[in-house]
């Protein structure tokens, strides 16, 4: 599914008689199939965009188009993973990736959560509660939850950030494995330029509302974080970001 982002606009709030846009004039392209990273500070419109797409806020002026089909509100077509998994608890693991499915009363819901269960790597944790699993684990479950709906396109909203350091990186291959066999469009948003460059075909810089930068990323897969390249990658968008110089900048 091929994302297109014409002069968008989305404001929360007026300030002395004028508008105050977290998303100013944003244009961007996403192919069908890209995995593409968004990367700013707190505050920059990345989350706002992300919404934008996924329907749940209307801009205040431009628009978004999913092929040639203009946004109007949430779809199955767009599967969204936020930073905390909001698991149901009362539902097993094959409960919860089983809900939307059930929801539109879709044949053999079990037999396709099942097989997106076994994607993510949780065999055998079928009738496990939320209580039961690690957190790693349950943002697993969000994951084959999304990815059961069978959308076009995953939007995912930090959803590695509340992650302790181990278990965040495990994921980020299991993420980059799970994309590779899917080939879903992925629109990811994270504050971490190593992340960032890991994962992504390209990495979006948002500043005050505005792209800053788009910048494809030249490096093989499996990305190798020892490679001076790399490690370039990242000084360039934390010097974006920062305004420091890159050769100032100290990696994490």
């Amino acid at each position: 599914m091929a994302v297109y982002i014409e002069h968008l606009f989305k404001a929360y709030e007026e300030r002395d008689g004028e508008m105050q846009y977290v998303l100013n004039d944003v244009n961007l392209t996403i192919e069908t199939g890209e995995f593409i990273c968004v990367l700013g500070k707190s505050g920059c419109g990345k989350s706002t965009l992300l919404n934008v797409i996924a329907g749940y806020l209307k801009p205040d002026k431009g628009s978004i188009r999913l092929n040639e089909d203009e946004i109007h509100g949430p779809s199955a077509e767009r599967g969204v993973v936020f930073q905390q998994h909001a698991l149901f608890p009362w539902r097993t693991v094959s409960q919860n990736v089983q809900f939307g499915l059930n929801m539109r009363g879709v044949p053999d819901a079990k037999e396709i959560a099942q097989k997106y269960i076994d994607m993510v790597g949780l065999t055998g944790y079928e009738n496990k509660y939320p209580s039961g699993l690690s957190g790693g684990m349950a943002q697993r479950v969000g994951i084959a939850r999304a990815l059961a709906n069978d959308p076009k396109m995953l939007l995912m909203d930090e959803p590695l950030g509340a992650l302790d350091a181990l278990t965040r990186d495990s994921m980020r291959r299991e993420l980059e494995r799970i994309w590779q066999i899917t080939k879903k469009t992925i629109l990811f948003i994270t504050h971490s330029a190593p992340e960032a460059v890991y994962l992504a075909d390209r990495v979006i810089v948002l500043q005050k509302g505005k792209v800053s930068l788009d910048q494809r990323i030249d490096l093989p897969r499996p990305r190798d974080i020892t490679n001076p390249k790399f490690n370039d990658y990242v000084r360039q968008f934390e010097s974006e970001i920062t305004g420091v110089a890159a050769d100032s900048v100290i990696t994490e």
